[in-house]
């Protein structure tokens, strides 16, 4: 299971932070975000965007393991392809993504 909850990944994210001991204001500054954003991220206000997501994992050296991204259950290999090109995007086209799947998203249900 991929764990979506935005209150676990900010946990998770707060969590490698405080092991590698930054403050927010460190890792907001070595990942070119406000301090404010990633407070919000930690604090489960908010999902991060997937660039700002893939900055931090690279930069907190957190395994997508730490995500629930290895126990992905579904039968459905489609939906494990689609996840690993979602995950390998450019940081750069990532929005783009997103839009785009939400559009599809909003159309099919």
């Amino acid at each position: 299971m991929i764990y979506d909850d935005k209150k676990f990944i900010g946990q998770v994210i707060k969590n490698a932070r405080k092991k590698t001991k930054l403050t927010q204001n460190q890792l907001a500054e070595a990942i070119g975000m406000s301090e404010k954003n990633l407070g919000n991220i930690e604090n489960g206000k908010q999902f991060p965007q997937v660039n700002n997501f893939l900055h931090i994992m690279e930069f907190l050296n957190i395994p997508l393991e730490d995500f629930g991204v290895n126990n992905i259950s579904c039968a459905d290999e489609s939906k494990q392809e689609l996840l690993k090109m979602f995950l390998s995007v450019k940081p750069k086209h990532a929005e783009s993504y997103c839009k785009i799947i939400e559009l599809i998203k909003n159309i099919t249900d």
